[in-house]
C-alpha cells in the first residue's frame, strides 16, 4: 500500500519572534532533522510564505537543508497562495498570479516547480477546479470529508479523486480523517495497526496531510515526538514495513483517479461548526447530539456541514471591513506596477486575522494590526508611485449597502461610516516615511458560544489535541465577559438618562441610545484641504446635527454634535482607542494636566484635554474639547479562546466624552482628534 505524507507549516503574518522561534525550535528544525535521518520516508512539504520569508532571514540553513531534500527527490513543496490567503474570498486574476508567483519562488528553491497546493484552511468553493489550473496546479489537498459529502465512498477514497469546474479537472488528496486524529497522539503501535487494517481491506493508497505544528507546536508534542521519540518510532515502523511504500504525493496523485466528484463549498467539520453562531449554533449541537444517540455519527458528520466560511465575514464587521479594503485597494495597487506594494498587499491577505475558532485569530490585536499595516504599505507605496495622494474613495466597502469614505493622505488613513452615525473605525497615524501605526482598530466584544462553558483553571502537560477541553488562564474568567451592544467605534455618539452612571456605560445599558444608523438627512464635500461631511441623525424624540471634516494635510479629525434631547440627559461622544495592550508603561492615558495611567486603568475624569500615548509605536493621540466635559475611561477587554485556553485580551479602550443637557435639552460638544508622532526617550 502506498503511503503519502504531507505538513502544512504556516505562522501568521506578525506573529511575535519569539513565538516563531520556539516554533522553529521544537517543531520544524527537530522534524527537518528526524526526516534527514529516515532516507526511506518521502514526503510533502507546504511552508507559507509568511513563515518561509522569515526562515530565510532568521535560519536561511533551515531553507538550504530544505533544498537539499528536494534536490535528492525525498521531499516535495506544495504551492498555495503567497501568504496564505483564503483563496475564495479574493479576485480570480489576483490569487491565480499570486500562486504563480510563489510557485516560481518555489521552484527557484527547489530545483522543481510544484504541482499540488495546499488549500488554506480547506477552504473550498466549486469554481476552485479552473481558477487553480489557470494558476498551474494539478493537484490540491482537501480533508477527506470534502470527498464524502461530494458522494466518495469506500474505496473511492483512499485514492485520487477528480473534480471539475468549466471543463478543467483537477485531482483531489483527501487526508484520512482516522490518521489525522490519531498521529502523534496515539502510540505507534495503534497507528500502525489502523495502516495494517487499511492495507488489508484492500486499500492502494493512503494519504496523510496534517498540520506541521501537531508535531512540536500544540501542547505536549515536542515531549511526545522528540524526547520520548514517537516521530523516530514511527518513521522507523513505516520504513521497516514491507507491506507500506512511502511517495510522494505528486506521485500518488498520478494513480488511476475515481470521479468526478462535485465537492459543495465546505471546509473541515470543525471549521464549519465555527462559523455557526447563536441560536443557529445550538441547533446545530441539538441535532448533531440526536443523530450521534441514534447511531449516525458518520452520517452526521457528512450531512452537517455546519456554517460557510465567509460567513465570518459577517459575523464579525472588523472582519468584512478589511476584507473590503483590501478589495478597494487592488486596482491602485496594479495601477502603480510596484512589486513591492504588491507583496504587501498580498500579504494583507493572510487569513488568520479574519476569522476565529480554536485559535486566537481575529481576538488577537497583533494579527490584526500586522494585515492592517501590510496594508497601509501597499497604498503608501502605491499612492506614492503615481503621485496620487490624498486618496479619497467612496464605496460599499462593508457591502452594507452604503458608501464608506476611504480617505488617506500623507498622514493618516481613515475610513468614516456616514450612515453608521458619521463615525470612524479605521484610523492609522502614517510616519513620514509611511510605517502606519493602526489606532482605532478596535474589536468590539459579542457573544460566543463558548461563553456559556468556561471552565476554571489548570493545565496539563500532556499531549492533546486543540480540540480537547481547554482551561481558563485566571479564576473568575466566566464573570468577565462583557457583550458590547453597538460597535466600539471612534466618535460614536451616545444619549443615556441623567438617572444612568458609568457603571451603566461599562455594560452597554438597554436604556442608552447609540446613533450609529443612517442620517434622515446627509451631504459630503471635498475641497483641496479637507473632507467635509454633514448629518442629521434622529431617534424618537432624540436629534443630533452633526458634522465632521477630515484633513488632508496633517492627520485631524475636528467632529460637532449639537443634541436635542431630553433636559438634563447626558449626551457626548465614545471614542475607542487600541494601543494593543493595556499594561505597559509604554502605552498611557491621561486627563488635561494630570498623571499617566495604564490604558487599562479605568476611571472617571472632568478635563477639556485627553492624550494618549504610545512610545513604542511612537505616536500621540490628544483629543481637545471645546468645553471642560465628564470623561468615562474603560478599557475594552474580551473573554475569548485560544489553542491554549481560555483568556482575557485587551481589544482597546473607550473614553466618553459627555456632560448634560440644559433645561431645554441642549447640549453641543466640539472634539479634535489630533495625531502626532512622538518620542517619550
Amino acid at each position: 500500500m502506498k503511503i503519502c505524507f504531507c505538513l502544512h507549516n504556516h505562522q501568521p503574518a506578525g506573529n511575535f519572534d519569539h513565538v516563531m522561534d520556539s516554533a522553529y525550535t521544537h517543531c520544524y528544525l527537530p522534524m527537518l532533522e528526524v526526516l534527514e535521518n529516515h532516507h526511506g520516508i518521502s514526503a510533502g512539504i507546504h511552508v507559507s510564505g509568511t513563515l518561509l520569508e522569515w526562515l530565510a532571514h532568521n535560519h536561511p540553513e533551515y531553507i538550504e537543508r530544505t533544498a537539499e531534500l528536494c534536490r535528492k527527490g525525498r521531499i516535495e513543496l506544495l504551492t498555495s497562495g503567497r501568504y496564505e490567503p483564503v483563496l475564495t474570498i479574493f479576485r480570480r486574476l489576483d490569487i491565480v498570479q499570486q500562486i504563480r508567483d510563489f510557485s516560481d519562488f518555489l521552484a527557484e528553491l527547489s530545483g522543481r516547480r510544484p504541482e499540488g497546493l495546499w488549500l488554506t484552511e480547506r477552504v473550498w468553493e466549486p469554481q476552485l477546479p479552473s481558477l487553480l489550473r489557470d494558476a498551474g496546479v494539478s493537484w490540491a489537498v482537501v480533508d477527506d470529508i470534502h470527498l464524502k459529502r461530494a458522494g466518495a465512498s469506500g474505496m473511492d477514497l483512499f485514492r485520487p479523486c477528480i473534480t471539475e469546474d468549466s471543463g478543467s479537472t483537477l485531482r483531489l488528496l483527501g487526508s484520512n480523517r482516522e490518521l489525522r486524529y490519531r498521529i502523534p497522539f496515539s502510540p505507534v503501535e495503534s497507528v500502525m495497526e489502523k495502516l495494517r487494517e487499511m492495507h488489508d481491506a484492500g486499500a492502494d493508497m493512503v494519504f496523510y496531510g496534517d498540520d506541521g505544528e501537531k508535531f512540536g507546536v500544540w501542547p505536549g508534542t515536542h515531549e511526545l515526538c522528540y524526547e520520548d521519540h514517537w516521530l523516530d518510532r514511527f518513521f522507523s515502523e513505516v520504513e521497516s514495513a514491507d507491506w507500506l511504500d512511502p511517495e510522494l504525493p505528486s506521485e500518488v496523485a498520478r494513480i488511476e483517479a475515481a470521479g468526478p466528484f462535485y465537492v459543495p463549498a465546505s471546509g473541515y467539520t470543525e471549521l464549519g461548526e465555527w462559523t455557526l453562531h447563536g441560536r443557529q449554533r445550538d441547533e446545530y449541537d441539538e441535532l448533531k447530539e440526536k443523530l450521534e444517540a441514534d447511531g449516525k455519527s458518520i452520517a452526521a458528520e457528512v450531512f452537517l456541514s455546519g456554517g460557510f466560511w465567509r460567513n465570518f465575514l459577517s459575523i464579525y464587521p472588523e472582519s468584512k471591513e478589511l476584507h473590503g479594503r483590501i478589495l478597494s485597494a487592488e486596482a491602485l495597487v496594479r495601477e502603480s506596477q510596484s512589486t513591492e506594494a504588491l507583496h504587501h498587499f498580498w500579504r494583507s491577505q493572510c487569513n488568520c486575522a479574519f476569522w476565529h475558532g480554536v485559535f486566537g485569530g481575529i481576538y488577537l490585536p497583533h494579527l490584526r494590526e500586522a494585515v492592517w499595516k501590510e496594508l497601509h504599505r501597499a497604498e503608501w507605496k502605491a499612492l506614492g508611485a503615481v503621485h496620487a495622494h490624498p486618496l479619497v474613495l467612496a464605496a460599499d466597502i462593508d457591502a452594507d449597502g452604503n458608501d464608506e469614505y476611504v480617505i488617506v493622505s500623507q498622514t493618516q488613513s481613515l475610513m468614516i461610516h456616514p450612515c453608521k452615525g458619521l463615525t470612524v473605525s479605521e484610523l492609522s497615524f502614517l510616519h513620514q516615511d509611511g510605517e502606519p501605526v493602526p489606532l482605532g482598530h478596535v474589536l468590539s466584544r459579542q457573544v460566543e458560544g463558548y461563553h456559556k462553558s468556561i471552565p476554571g483553571t489548570g493545565s496539563s502537560k500532556e499531549a492533546r489535541t486543540i480540540h480537547d477541553d481547554l482551561s481558563a488562564k485566571e479564576d473568575g474568567l466566566s464573570g468577565k465577559v462583557s457583550i458590547d451592544r453597538w460597535r466600539r467605534m471612534c466618535f460614536s455618539d451616545l444619549v443615556m438618562p441623567s438617572s444612568l452612571h458609568m457603571k451603566s456605560w461599562k455594560q452597554s445599558d438597554r436604556d442608552i441610545t447609540h446613533f450609529q444608523r443612517p442620517a434622515l438627512s446627509s451631504s459630503t464635500s471635498s475641497g483641496d484641504s479637507a473632507v467635509a461631511f454633514l448629518g442629521e441623525f434622529v431617534e424618537g424624540k432624540l436629534r443630533i446635527k452633526k458634522s465632521m471634516s477630515a484633513d488632508l494635510k496633517i492627520p485631524l479629525i475636528n467632529t460637532v454634535s449639537e443634541y436635542s434631547i431630553r433636559p438634563f440627559d447626558r449626551a457626548g461622544m465614545e471614542i475607542c482607542l487600541n494601543l494593543m495592550t493595556g499594561q505597559s508603561s509604554e502605552r498611557q492615558y491621561r486627563i488635561d494636566s494630570g498623571e499617566r495611567q495604564f490604558m487599562s486603568v479605568e476611571g472617571e475624569y472632568r478635563g477639556r484635554r485627553i492624550e494618549v500615548l504610545d512610545c513604542w509605536r511612537k505616536v500621540k493621540a490628544v483629543l481637545e474639547m471645546n468645553r471642560e466635559t465628564d470623561v468615562w475611561v474603560m478599557p475594552l477587554d474580551s473573554v475569548n479562546m485560544s489553542e491554549s485556553g481560555y483568556e482575557r485580551v485587551h481589544q482597546g479602550t473607550a473614553f466618553y466624552v459627555s456632560g448634560n443637557a440644559d433645561g431645554e435639552g441642549n447640549y453641543d460638544l466640539e472634539i479634535d482628534l489630533r495625531m502626532e508622532a512622538f518620542d517619550d526617550t
